[in-house]
């Protein structure tokens, strides 16, 4: 969702902010799974995040490329 923050999106997902629109709701678990907070959270969070994926309500977060899988120019390799 956007402009969504963090604790936002933690305080919907964990019900202390509440909203009637589904959507808004399934968008900020979505946001949490996609900036990988849920490794970092409680485990009933981790638990609720597989389970919404699993039931196709969120999907899984998209794969990240780290610096490491960035590639460069290489000349050396380049074919002569």
């Amino acid at each position: 969702m956007k402009g969504m923050t963090f604790t936002e999106a933690r305080d919907i997902a964990e019900g202390q902010i509440v909203y009637d629109d589904i959507e808004i709701i399934r968008g900020a678990w979505q946001f949490l799974i996609d900036r990988g907070h849920i490794r970092h959270m409680d485990e009933w969070f981790q638990k609720t995040a597989a389970e919404l994926i699993e039931l196709k309500i969120c999907w899984p977060a998209p794969e990240r490329r780290g610096p490491r899988d960035k590639r460069k120019n290489d000349f050396k390799n380049r074919p002569r």
